[in-house]
């Protein structure tokens, strides 16, 4: 049976790459093209945003006109991902998130907050929020979150992809900048929109990691491979993105092939003995509007008290 590594190698990995980078001759921004001193570079931005947890993983290639530019677009992904940081634990710059649930009506708010490295759940009157499973040893909860615009999230993610390719590969495929910085999603068949969310249940990333794979063959007999795909890896949660249609794709393209979107196998990375089955969610990224989206959540426990839940995720 064929999956994602017959078709996928590594490429690229911040795990690679050295935290401090020194100076280039000429600083020049790789997202708007613009050099010094019509730009400046006084900020140390992050190749791996810190809302996904600390992190020493910096830049040199990003000016300070687009690290602001890119810090509103952090502040939707943050709110995306905010019950899985309160969640786990993870401390970003600003600390361990509280998360709290959007209302819904004739209920109080679901919250979940760190005290002293312990995660407190409260459910409030919401008791739809949650459900045992006394078999499974399981705990299901819906997490609400607040309003975020898709739309950023996407530039977030297409930035550390970006991040990652060659000075070459960005400049065979100078249309993912116009992609990164258009106003609006540009509908034309090239941005694949849809997100993968896994969520292992026994590997932990202590420190955020961002991986490139890039196809062994982007065209294989009449079926097409997007030529870049990433991994966003932070604490037990793994998002997979796919980069826009790269120009190899597109000289390779038939309109009698089929496009196909190959899904990592999470499972790889976790004791296949302890999964019951795997935990993915899917989420477009092309809505400019702010949506609240809910996430089901399964953890694990070895056994139910009253005063806590003593649990395995």
């Amino acid at each position: 049976m064929e999956s994602f590594f017959d078709f996928y190698e590594l490429h690229n990995s911040t795990n690679k790459i050295l935290p401090f980078r020194s100076s280039p001759s000429i600083k020049r921004c790789r997202f708007c093209n613009e050099q010094y001193p019509s730009v400046t570079f006084n900020n140390v931005p992050h190749l791996v945003p810190e809302l996904f947890g600390r992190n020493n993983l910096t830049s040199n290639f990003e000016c300070d006109k687009c690290n602001k530019k890119f810090q509103k677009f952090e502040n939707d992904t943050a709110t995306m991902i905010q019950h899985y940081l309160a969640l786990l634990n993870i401390k970003t710059k600003k600390g361990t998130p509280t998360f709290q649930s959007v209302k819904i009506p004739y209920g109080n708010s679901t919250i979940l907050k760190s005290i002293n490295n312990s995660r407190n759940l409260n459910f409030g009157t919401n008791l739809n929020d949650f459900n045992y499973d006394e078999q499974e040893k399981s705990l299901t909860i819906k997490f609400r979150t607040k309003k975020f615009r898709p739309f950023s999230v996407y530039k977030i993610f297409l930035k550390m992809g970006l991040s990652l390719l060659t000075e070459e590969e960005l400049k065979t495929n100078r249309h993912y900048f116009e992609f990164l910085n258009s106003e609006e999603p540009i509908m034309n068949g090239m941005q694949i929109w849809t997100i993968q969310r896994y969520m292992l249940k026994t590997k932990f990333h202590l420190i955020p990691n961002v991986n490139l794979y890039r196809a062994k063959k982007t065209l294989i007999n009449n079926t097409e491979f997007p030529e870049y795909v990433l991994l966003i890896n932070f604490a037990n949660i793994i998002f997979q993105f796919f980069l826009p249609i790269s120009i190899k794709n597109i000289n390779e393209h038939n309109d009698e092939n089929r496009l196909n979107l190959e899904l990592f196998p999470s499972f790889v990375l976790d004791d296949i003995t302890r999964l019951k089955e795997i935990d993915m969610y899917s989420l477009e990224l092309n809505e400019t509007n702010k949506i609240s989206i809910t996430d089901k959540v399964i953890l694990y426990y070895e056994k139910k008290e009253t005063s806590q839940l003593n649990k395995s995720i």
